[in-house]
């Protein structure tokens, strides 16, 4: 008889009552496994004990949501909660919806647990989210119970998160990069993730390995900054694996943790101050490198 998996932690999502993995698989990378590859991925994932799937449009150009919807059936859907990033990036009404619905029927679902505005990361977005009806939107499909909670993705500038939030709106969820170098350079760490937290929203982490810095440097081990993002008050974080073997390696991190103490955060901190603070190690936040070209088109940028 096979071995049960070892339970993965689950973490309140705020003042929502719902409840997350620690682990959450974000499908970017799916793209790179191929159809089949990622369905066997997502359910692999699934099986596993990880019940939360991040989803967008923009993933593969539009196959790889028709490809989890593939990996949905069966029964996995109902294992699984969705957090499904919203990239109308114009922000309107009429593009917001319209992309909602054709994800859902991407999907084989006649709902998403999450919907969240992808890559808030100009400095107008906050405004053109409220008036040019982006909001509305995410609110009407609330209403219309298909969807649950209401967040927003950004990983360029705290200052944006926080114009944002400083609307008034009472976000369920925000959606961060926070990994060790974060804490030192326009760190959403320190600036956003407590005022989430003081209005009662949720945290879910993005970018653990920086982008790819982690795993090509020397300064920080992988399974130290998977521990350092899970030992912050958050309720998930979001991992892209393209391969078994890397999602194997994320689930024996994420079923072997333990809280860091905060003498150990601090040490980490410190240990990646020196690279930090010149943003080298985060070049989302320092460049388009990492920037959508739709978000781009959407607000006057060359698409690359």
């Amino acid at each position: 008889m096979a071995k049960a998996p070892t339970p993965l932690e689950q973490r309140t999502l705020g003042r929502t009552g719902g409840a997350m993995t620690i682990l959450g698989l974000g499908t970017r990378r799916l793209a790179a496994a191929g159809q089949q590859g990622a369905i066997r991925l997502v359910r692999e994932a699934i099986d596993a004990g990880v019940n939360v799937l991040e989803v967008a449009p923009e993933y593969g150009d539009g196959r790889t949501e028709r490809w989890i919807g593939l990996a949905l059936r069966d029964g996995y859907r109902d294992r699984v909660q969705l957090i499904w990033q919203c990239c109308a990036h114009l922000r309107d009404y009429k593009t917001a919806m319209a992309q909602f619905d054709a994800t859902l029927g991407h999907l084989r679902t006649d709902r998403v647990e999450m919907w969240s505005f992808y890559e808030v990361i100009y400095d107008n977005d906050p405004d053109w989210i409220y008036e040019h009806g982006g909001l509305d939107a995410a609110q009407e499909a609330r209403e219309q119970r298909r969807v649950r909670w209401i967040a927003f993705h950004g990983e360029k500038s705290p200052h944006i998160a926080l114009k944002l939030l400083q609307r008034g709106f009472a976000w369920d969820a925000v959606l961060m990069p926070l990994n060790p170098f974060d804490a030192s350079f326009r760190s959403f760490e320190k600036q956003v993730l407590p005022e989430v937290i003081r209005r009662g929203g949720a945290v879910i982490g993005t970018k653990p390995l920086a982008g790819g810095t982690i795993p090509a440097g020397k300064v920080v081990k992988v399974d130290d900054a998977f521990r350092y993002a899970w030992s912050l008050p958050v309720t998930s974080v979001l991992v892209g694996c393209d391969s078994s073997p890397i999602l194997k390696k994320t689930l024996k991190a994420a079923t072997d943790f333990t809280l860091f103490h905060a003498g150990e955060m601090d040490a980490m901190r410190q240990k990646a101050r020196a690279t930090a603070g010149d943003g080298r190690c985060e070049r989302y936040k320092t460049t388009q490198d990492f920037d959508g070209a739709p978000g781009r088109i959407a607000h006057g940028f060359t698409a690359p």
